[in-house]
């Protein structure tokens, strides 16, 4: 007696095993992407660094597009060196014997970002930017620790175009109608110590401990 078999079709076989993979390690990687980025977003807001900074971080996937058993997650800033020093926590010192100028509150940083930034990744006010937009001049005043930028009785000698923009209502009311002469709008300083606030590599080690836990919940038998 003689039997036949017919062999199984064993390339087609490892062949949709392999289709299965991919996808499992494609869908995986992508939620370990969304995962992280979101993760550390949230670690810099809760950081009180502000939601601009925290929408640094970007994430991508590779492939972009298909699948791979090869797929890897990528995370990053678009603010590296920002993120770096907090992450550090850093001294940042002024070049060629300059001052670091740091706004005060005074300053109306916030509606002036929002109001310079719009369509710009350019996040930087310094003081010849506040004079930029705001139409009136600093004045330096010396400290034993640097010194202070200083802006006299500004809101009467204020052009009406300027004196009608929003930003200027904190500025305004922080002025001379309280009783001060003039307002505080930076503070120069030589150094400025930044303490450390982010912890992004505890952050990335625990989303790469998820990624086989994020493969097998999207495995399909």
């Amino acid at each position: 007696m003689r039997l036949t078999a017919q062999a199984p079709d064993i390339r087609g076989a490892l062949a949709g095993t392999e289709v299965q993979i991919a996808r499992s390690v494609t869908a995986g990687m992508r939620e370990v992407t969304d995962g992280l980025k979101e993760d550390l977003r949230a670690e810099v807001r809760e950081a009180g660094l502000g939601p601009r900074l925290a929408n640094t971080w970007r994430g991508q996937t590779f492939p972009k597009t298909g699948e791979s058993a090869d797929a890897a997650a990528y995370v990053s800033s678009n603010a590296p060196k920002l993120i770096d020093a907090f992450d550090r926590g850093v001294t940042i010192k002024a070049k060629n014997g300059q001052y670091l100028a740091i706004p005060t509150p005074d300053a109306g940083v916030r509606q002036l970002w929002k109001q310079r930034t719009k369509g710009s990744t350019d996040n930087t006010l310094s003081p010849a930017a506040w004079e930029r937009e705001t139409g009136t001049k600093l004045r330096f005043i010396p400290t034993r620790s640097g010194g202070v930028l200083v802006a006299d009785a500004f809101y009467r000698r204020q052009a009406a175009r300027f004196q009608r923009r929003k930003s200027f209502r904190p500025i305004r009311e922080a002025g001379p109608a309280k009783g001060r002469t003039f307002v505080v709008i930076f503070v120069l300083v030589r150094q400025a110590k930044l303490r450390k606030r982010l912890d992004i590599d505890t952050t990335a080690r625990a989303w790469a401990e998820r990624v086989p836990a994020a493969i097998a919940a999207n495995w399909q038998a």
